[in-house]
């Protein structure tokens, strides 16, 4: 390749990166409806009006594409914790496995300030295009499967549909309060004054757990249509699945 093709590329490559990023933090900021084409390119100072579709020929391919860039950096990075928390031997309590879970915003590397975007575009895409959301997590979603099957053996005994459910309420909330623990790092006042107490990460941690380990209700018992006796007699059944 001559040298003037390898400077396009590598120009290229940088504009394309440039349009994701400013694409992440105005989805992030302003909610995915309320964002044009026109808008990303205006604030990644594109001149040319077609330069999203040059680089990826739809709106929803660039939304598709961020998706699954933050996804796989969320898998990789829960994928090394539980394999660090399972070469120690754990987890040996739904806290543990929830703590892997817990979408701290990291920072001191070169992503840091991307990072503090990641979670509220997340949050905005799976409130208004949850269908695309999964299409483009299908393959990133390792961690959380593997997370979620030490819940299940670790939880108390319950009807598999409210473990379910637990699980999905559990990750909804995570992803919740991430997307305000980001924005609270990113100097909002309506949320600082929450994350930046010491014990409030901490905190989070034990809220998750408590969401799965807390005991099920009669009342709710009764709407599964499975009678507290029924579960006793579950307690030995071997390998509940999600």
């Amino acid at each position: 390749m001559a040298p003037a093709q390898k400077d396009s590329l590598r120009k290229g490559e940088r504009t394309r990166l440039r349009l994701k990023k400013t694409a992440l933090r105005l989805f992030a900021q302003r909610g995915l409806e309320n964002v044009s084409i026109r808008d990303i390119q205006a604030a990644a100072g594109q001149k040319n009006n077609g330069s999203i579709t040059y680089y990826f020929s739809s709106r929803d391919a660039l939304i598709r594409e961020i998706v699954a860039d933050v996804a796989a950096k969320l898998d990789d990075d829960n994928n090394r914790r539980l394999d660090a928390l399972e070469a120690r031997g754990g987890p040996q309590s739904v806290r543990e496995v929830a703590e892997i879970l817990l979408p701290v915003v990291e920072h001191g590397h070169a992503d840091a300030q991307d990072d503090l975007f990641q979670l509220q575009f997340f949050t905005s895409v799976l409130i208004t295009r949850r269908d695309l959301l999964f299409e483009a997590t299908a393959d990133a979603d390792r961690a959380t499967r593997r997370c979620f099957r030490h819940i299940v053996r670790l939880a108390p005994e319950m009807p598999r549909e409210i473990i379910n459910q637990r699980l999905q309420l559990m990750l909804l909330f995570a992803l919740s309060a991430g997307a305000s623990m980001e924005s609270g790092k990113e100097g909002h006042r309506n949320w600082s004054s929450l994350w930046t107490q010491a014990s409030a990460e901490h905190n989070l941690a034990d809220i998750m757990a408590g969401m799965i380990v807390a005991p099920v209700s009669e009342q709710t018992l009764e709407a599964v249509g499975k009678p507290r006796s029924d579960i006793e007699t579950e307690k030995a059944a071997p390998d509940r699945q999600v």
